[in-house]
């Protein structure tokens, strides 16, 4: 009995030494986020505390390994020094973190230190498609069905060309409901009949995927297919672009777009309603 009593106040005494943490603030994959102490109401650094030196650090979910800059996590902005009292920390994986400041005095020789635990998730992660124009604004209801693009248009009686119809589809990543552009991204793609795909600016289409650079949260994409003439609506075209495999890249690689976001990667389908097949004239 007395042994485990012991070994009690052994555990009891250690976990008052380390401190006992709840999360204090969930945060995503790739975000960049501010750590401030010792400001006052407009964020001003407070009188009493300047000259103070400070070092801020990461670590990781046991609270003693040093989380790894570069892999973990990344300083945006300066770690330490003489009243950096506040800093900038860009997440690159997911997990459980803590972040903890040290301030020492002028004169150096005391110190105190405060720390939070940050979850790191990627379900913040978000990409989203829309049936949209050439201007990116969404396309909805009866808006989504109409003519072929050569409706209307003189077939020429030696090619029997009936042409191609173009729609479009606006693709745009989120991260913590802001759009993401503090790094590249991309996803793959299908779409629903045979098409010739081009992206806006920003955006790379490279066989049924797209990587998009860093500074664009958002392309158009121009989907072309061939018309089929013939009796409507038999012959109506149901076009769609379905995104899938969705990432951002930050200084630690890919992360991916959680399954649970990928609802939104399915947008309304366009339908391109097809025009008479109407032979050549013949002459008596």
């Amino acid at each position: 009995m007395k042994r485990l009593l012991k070994i009690t106040l052994v555990l009891a005494i250690s976990l008052i030494a380390f401190g006992t943490y709840a999360q204090d603030a969930t945060h995503g994959v790739g975000s960049i986020h501010k750590f401030t102490v010792n400001v006052d109401a407009s964020k001003v650094h407070l009188a009493d505390h300047v000259g103070n030196t400070y070092t801020w650090a990461v670590f990781q979910a046991d609270g003693t390994t040093a989380a790894v800059s570069g892999t973990d996590y990344s300083f945006t902005s300066a770690g330490a020094g003489v009243d950096a009292n506040t800093v900038n920390i860009q997440w690159l994986q997911a997990g459980t973190f803590f972040v903890e400041v040290t301030e020492a005095n002028v004169a150096g020789a005391c110190t105190t230190l405060r720390r939070l635990q940050i979850l790191v998730s990627t379900g913040t992660i978000d990409l989203a498609v829309i049936a949209s124009d050439n201007a990116g604004a969404v396309v909805t209801g009866g808006a989504l069905t109409d003519c072929n693009d050569g409706s209307g248009a003189l077939i020429d009686n030696i090619t029997n060309d009936f042409g191609s119809s173009t729609r479009y589809f606006t693709v745009s990543m989120a991260n913590e409901s802001n759009p993401w552009t503090t790094g590249a991204w991309g996803f793959d793609f299908a779409t629903s009949v045979a098409s010739t795909v081009t992206s806006s600016a920003g955006g790379t289409v490279t066989g049924s995927s797209v990587a998009v650079a860093s500074g664009t949260s958002q392309v158009i994409l121009a989907v072309t297919t061939a018309n089929t003439p013939g009796i409507s609506p038999a012959n109506d075209i149901t076009l769609n672009l379905v995104a899938s495999g969705a990432f951002i890249t930050t200084g630690a690689g890919n992360t991916s777009e959680d399954v649970a976001n990928a609802a939104n990667n399915t947008p309304d389908s366009f339908v391109i309603t097809a025009s008479p097949e109407t032979s050549v004239i013949a002459i008596d």
